[in-house]
């Protein structure tokens, strides 16, 4: 028998389950992380932005161990990982789920969705499929942020030979990463994209978060470990874009802290 065909509509009602996300929406998130910027911030940047309401559960690095070892406790019913995020009955772990969830909630929700502007206003077809390319952009921006993360963890953790290799490799890293990503802001220019922002004008999206992470984070962050941005200027006006807002603005001056 032929499969069924789904109407492009239903899927869309379907995907993601909206009546789970609503139901969540009255309870405050719970995200789990060490108490630092690393893995979670790109995830606390888009519930700040996106207005989302949630407990950061920071844990000192010295009981990360009594944590993971505790079943009891969230990271040990996932993957023994942080970050990790509890939202009604909701439990997912990985940075870059966590961030996705997160601009769920907000970035991507309603008023905020940035990704659908500058579609030509052609109807609701012409607007899902503008969505769907900057949605694919977006979610390549958020991984390439975890990869520049682990170039640079090689220069904070290990033994000092090990430190030295990354901090020697790092510069190669920056400019491959660096250097796609500076590309990719050109064709978003190229497209009619004022800039300085990914997809619109009026503000961020998740990945200029994920830029401005990369850029300014304090632990691990390219700047704090003396890197030269000058040959990416597209990407460092985004990432000083997103510094300017007020809320960013007094989430970096609590040392990336929402409260």
């Amino acid at each position: 028998p032929q499969p069924a065909v789904v109407a492009r509509s239903t899927l869309a009602h379907t995907f993601p389950p909206r009546s789970v996300i609503t139901r969540n929406r009255k309870m405050t998130l719970q995200l789990w992380y060490f108490d630092g910027p690393g893995r979670a911030n790109v995830t606390r940047l888009a519930l700040v932005l996106g207005g989302v309401p949630f407990e950061d559960k920071r844990h000192a690095m010295a009981d990360w161990p009594k944590v993971k070892g505790d079943a009891s406790l969230l990271p040990a019913q996932l993957f023994g990982s942080m970050p990790c995020v509890q939202h009604g009955d909701l439990k997912i772990a990985n940075s870059i789920a966590t961030a996705a969830y997160a601009a769920e909630l907000g970035l991507w929700a309603g008023g905020l969705n940035r990704l659908a502007e500058g579609a030509r206003s052609a109807g609701f077809e012409a607007d899902a499929a503008h969505a769907a390319r900057n949605r694919a952009v977006e979610l390549m921006v958020v991984a390439t942020n975890e990869d520049l993360r682990v170039a640079m963890y090689k220069c904070l953790f290990g033994d000092d030979a090990s430190k030295a290799a990354g901090k020697e490799a790092l510069p190669a890293a920056v400019s491959k990463f660096c250097g796609a990503l500076e590309r990719a802001l050109e064709r978003q220019a190229d497209a009619g994209n004022a800039g300085p922002f990914f997809f619109a004008t009026s503000g961020p999206s998740l990945a200029d978060l994920a830029v401005f992470d990369n850029v300014y984070s304090t632990f691990p962050g390219l700047l704090a470990l003396g890197q030269n941005l000058q040959p990416f200027p597209r990407l460092r006006a985004c990432a000083d874009a997103v510094g300017a807002i007020d809320a960013v603005k007094a989430f970096r001056e609590k040392g990336f802290r929402s409260q």
